[in-house]
């Protein structure tokens, strides 16, 4: 199979062909392909219900990291 510069391949564990991991950067001819396949999203949808605080973060570690910690 030809190399080509800024797309690596990858295989699963039986040796069969999974990933296509490309650079953008050196393709950018992809894009229009990319877009019509649903893969690039023109608008990324943010949903604040979605993040939490730092201080709630912290609020549902402290007892995980206690547990953690006192073995």
């Amino acid at each position: 199979m030809a190399r080509i510069a800024g797309i690596q391949i990858e295989k699963d564990s039986k040796g069969h062909l999974t990933y296509a991991r490309i650079n953008l950067k050196k393709h950018k001819d992809l894009f229009p392909y990319l877009e019509q396949k649903g893969v690039i999203e023109e608008e990324i949808i943010i949903n604040p219900d979605d993040y939490i605080t730092g201080d709630e973060l912290l609020k549902r570690l402290r007892p995980r990291l206690k547990k953690l910690f006192s073995k």
